[in-house]
């Protein structure tokens, strides 16, 4: 085998990865099932008809669900693929069979509704010098890529890091008379959703917002995974995620954006938008534990005619912090 040269994977923009299908209500509730999201601009046709608006919404953060591959790992029907893109096949052929993603910095332009096709392109931007983590010995990998509708008009536009590693002996939990206990339950949490939107005025730099307590069940972590379209093994298999150095199955990325996304959309209200999130993972979500979610407000601006909010936020576990990170937020007034 010849040895890995990773600045020849750069560069190349590739595409356009299409969809199997269009955007539909199915799809839509099927993620607001699997995130505890009850946002009704995404649910109640009653809702968007009392508010004069179109057709059904769905919820920003799917964004890069629509073009995943199927359980069998094809994409769809359309899809031009180039070898550069294999740069995971190429890195595991080398002796790096793992891939965790471990940041997202996305910016949102408009909402996809209903009937929508969407398509993305992707560019692996960079690729770091070897690194060693306590997963094992690999690179840092980060896509750029730009999803577009139908009419080729960018919906959304996003960085994408990913580890893909070697990895070392995997994490073992600890016995139980080591298991640090759980956050507490949801039912012990001061939060309320009651789906009215946040008044801009009535918010001020450094308010708080409640915190939400999401407990990490076997069902979220695989009811995630396959409502997100994701059927990388790690996330159903335990004897693949330990082989991947993990000490259970755990949770993906695109959940732990589609939870942070529910989290400030029940805060800010139905009619809030989310324009942009960036986050990083850490301590992986495992079953049998907690998630705390908690935010600050951190920055008040209007652009224009539109109110906008920044809200630092971060998830915790048992283990540490699972995901820290920022969102801005257009209120609805």
């Amino acid at each position: 085998m010849q040895p890995l040269d990773v600045s020849t994977l750069t560069g190349e923009r590739t595409g356009p990865y299409c969809s199997f299908n269009a955007v539909s209500r199915v799809q839509i509730w099927q993620w607001c099932s699997a995130m505890g999201d009850r946002n009704p601009l995404y649910l109640e046709d009653a809702y968007r008809s009392r508010l004069g608006l179109g057709g059904v919404t769905a919820p920003p953060a799917m964004m890069q669900m629509w073009t995943m591959r199927d359980i069998n790992f094809q994409y769809a029907p359309g899809t031009i693929e180039s070898p550069n893109k294999r740069v995971f096949d190429v890195l595991e052929e080398h002796g790096f069979p793992g891939i965790v993603a471990v940041s997202y910095d996305i910016q949102f332009h408009h909402l996809l509704r209903e009937g929508d096709r969407a398509h993305h392109f992707s560019t692996i931007a960079t690729i770091s010098p070897l690194k060693k983590t306590a997963l094992g010995e690999g690179y840092f990998v980060t896509e750029r890529a730009e999803y577009l509708d139908q009419d080729d008009a960018a919906f959304a536009e996003a960085l994408i890091t990913y580890f893909v590693y070697r990895p070392t002996a995997r994490q073992d939990a600890p016995s139980d008379a080591e298991t640090p206990p759980p956050p507490p339950p949801t039912s012990s949490s001061n939060w309320q959703t009651d789906f009215t939107d946040v008044s801009f005025d009535a918010l001020s730099e450094g308010q708080s917002l409640p915190e939400l307590a999401i407990p990490i069940t076997h069902r979220l972590i695989v009811g995630g995974a396959l409502a997100t379209q994701d059927f990388m093994p790690v996330h159903h298999s335990v004897p693949a995620a330990k082989a991947a150095a993990m000490p259970d199955i755990f949770m993906n990325i695109l959940t732990t954006s589609g939870l942070c996304a529910r989290y400030l959309s029940d805060w800010a209200g139905p009619r809030s938008r989310l324009r942009r999130i960036n986050f990083k993972l850490m301590a992986p979500n495992v079953p049998g534990d907690a998630m705390i979610m908690q935010g600050r407000i951190a920055k008040l601006e209007s652009s224009g005619d539109e109110p906008l909010v920044t809200v630092d936020f971060a998830g915790r576990n048992s283990r540490g912090f699972h995901v820290t990170g920022s969102a801005t937020l257009a209120l609805a007034g």
